[in-house]
């Protein structure tokens, strides 16, 4: 599939509003509709009970609270929503009142942002644009992230069951596969518990036994192959560092020159820049 496909898998987005005030719903509303955005209204609620027994039965994908309502206000509502979702929405809060403890509360809660009263439509819809792409970007992580575990999963039983070198033990036989999952896909997000929860095991176990079988931890293998191949990228001059990191695994270029000074005793520029003969 590819990244296209699932874009549009993820396109069109689901909003609830949160307000006591009835004048304010219509404004959202006209809002949100005319905004051009893959967003759409589903539901409404006027105070927090009324949301906190909407909320779990409508699943949106955003929320928009008001700070101050009677009873119970946004950021009571938001905190007794984590309690009993089992997702996290992007949460926008509206408010009259600018002061940064109410801004500290609400990011201790999670929220991406807060909108001052009155509302000014560009900034609204400016803040949905910027939840929609945080919600896009995520599902697709999650999506790059299942196909990897599926690929992970899918190398088990046939190595297991036929390709184990004779009198090779099952933790030996897991430690190999994960070796082979970390050559082929170096360049790709997987971590130590998404390898683990797959062939279930612990996190830690799973460490030991592949320490055990080759004498290093899975991070500093990685690590090591990422670096190997960067090593192979830098020859081509065609390529700029970041580039290079990202084709390796590392997103940030900072991240992927301290694990190549840590691996290799010097930066990349400078083991692109002559500085090879020194290379660890």
């Amino acid at each position: 599939m590819t990244k296209e496909q699932i874009r549009s898998q993820t396109a069109g987005f689901t909003i609830v509003t949160v307000d006591d005030e009835p004048i304010v719903h219509r404004m959202l509303a006209s809002i949100i509709d005319g905004s051009g955005l893959p967003v759409s209204l589903v539901g409404s609620a006027r105070s927090g009970s009324e949301a906190l027994d909407l909320i779990p039965r409508l699943r949106p994908d955003i929320c928009l609270f008001d700070i101050q309502m009677d009873a119970m206000d946004g950021l009571e509502l938001t905190s007794r929503l984590a309690h009993v979702l089992d997702y996290s929405p992007r949460i926008i809060y509206l408010t009259a009142f600018s002061t940064f403890e109410y801004a500290q509360r609400a990011v201790k809660l999670g929220a991406v942002d807060y909108i001052l009263k009155p509302i000014n439509r560009k900034e609204l819809i400016s803040t949905l644009r910027g939840a929609i792409n945080h919600i896009q970007a995520q599902r697709l992580d999650e999506i790059d992230r299942e196909q990897l575990r599926e690929r992970l999963q899918s190398m088990i039983p046939a190595a297991v069951t036929n390709a184990a070198p004779a009198g090779e033990n099952h933790n030996a036989t897991i430690a190999r596969i994960i070796r082979r999952f970390v050559d082929e896909h170096y360049s790709e997000k997987i971590t130590l518990t998404d390898a683990a929860r797959i062939v279930n095991l612990s996190p830690g176990y799973l460490g030991s036994i592949f320490k055990s079988a080759f004498g290093i931890s899975i991070r500093a293998y990685m690590r090591s192959v990422r670096i190997a191949r960067a090593k192979e990228l830098l020859h081509d001059h065609t390529l700029n560092l970041s580039q290079i990191a990202e084709a390796v695994g590392y997103e940030d270029l900072n991240y992927f020159s301290d694990a190549f000074l840590q691996e290799t005793g010097i930066r990349p520029s400078e083991y692109r820049g002559g500085g090879r003969r020194w290379v660890k």
